[in-house]
């Protein structure tokens, strides 16, 4: 989607944000808006088609079984990938919420597709479901963004090349985090980007 014009005041707190996230991350996007990252996320795939791609780069990864097919599109969703835990680490830290945001309708993109409710309920507590940025928030109480961005380069490096791995990489804990903050992203998107026209309007949006 084409940059959209932010409110001065929110595009120096999303940089000074960003300019964070960018050193602790390997692969960094030029975005400065991370509400738009969402909608460009999905419309890449939907939540189903990122999450079995992340699971194929994270089992190959464990096994030390090289992807043979389409690598060239590992590297792409690993970059995906890294772009959205850049904007909800972004999200996080300036508690900036869907609802304060100005032009809702420029962010409005494909569905992000479905997840059956044990998908959901099996990353997030019910509390979290009702509120995914607060799932946001635990996540990164437990991982740092630097952290979640360094598991993702070593899954991606394991899957093309057999060598020895990280116990901590094996143990599933930050493809857990990953995933669950893929999830809230996509409840996030689903509910309130997409479903923006059925908000109330509200004084605390940020305006242009």
């Amino acid at each position: 989607m084409e940059p959209l014009k932010l409110p001065t005041e929110l595009t120096f707190l999303y940089r000074s944000k960003y300019k964070k996230a960018k050193l602790a991350t390997l692969i960094f996007g030029g975005y400065l808006d991370p509400y738009m990252v969402f909608s460009d996320f999905f419309s890449a795939s939907d939540i189903k088609g990122h999450l079995a791609e992340l699971k194929k780069m994270y089992r190959c990864a464990i096994s030390l079984k090289r992807i043979k097919s389409s690598p060239a599109n590992a590297i792409y969703d690993r970059e995906l990938f890294s772009n959205v835990l850049n904007a909800a680490w972004v999200i996080d830290q300036t508690g900036i919420r869907f609802f304060q945001v100005a032009n809702k309708e420029h962010y409005a993109g494909m569905s992000g597709g479905k997840l059956n409710d044990q998908k959901i309920t099996h990353y997030l507590t019910d509390v979290e479901i009702k509120d995914p940025y607060l799932g946001i928030k635990n996540v990164f109480k437990k991982a740092t963004l630097n952290e979640c961005q360094a598991a993702l380069y070593e899954w991606l490096k394991l899957a093309f090349c057999k060598c020895e791995f990280d116990e901590d990489v094996k143990g599933g804990k930050r493809y857990k985090y990953i995933v669950k903050t893929l999830i809230c992203c996509w409840l996030i998107y689903e509910k309130e980007i997409l479903g923006f026209e059925r908000l109330p309007a509200t004084d605390n949006e940020v305006k242009n």
